[in-house]
């Protein structure tokens, strides 16, 4: 069977892209999950730089358990929901729009 003719899907061997740009896009994703976790330490640690600031100039002193546990709840959350968003953008945008059936 030569390069040019139909597959079983019926697409030719030339349409399935280059291998480089899905070696780029791999490396982008494998690149964006390694350095996941240091954005979110890196927001944690913001949110308990800022919290301790807070505390040490306003009245009372200590620290209050549930806060520090409730924004790190919000924190992983936050970036939880913004991964989902981003996914579900990106596959929408990948996704083919259907053609609807010409009538003849």
């Amino acid at each position: 069977m030569d390069d040019t003719s139909p597959t079983k899907t019926g697409s030719n061997r030339s349409d399935r892209g280059s291998n480089t740009i899905g070696l780029a896009v791999a490396g982008v994703i494998v690149t964006f999950f390694a350095l996941m976790p240091f954005v979110i330490l890196l927001a944690l640690y913001l949110f308990l730089t800022i919290y301790a600031i807070v505390r040490a100039i306003g009245p009372g002193a200590g620290e209050n358990a549930v806060t520090i546990v409730v924004g790190f709840a919000l924190i992983t959350s936050t970036f939880a929901t913004l991964l989902g968003v981003a996914i579900h953008l990106l596959g929408r945008s990948l996704t083919p729009k259907r053609r609807r059936a010409s009538s003849s």
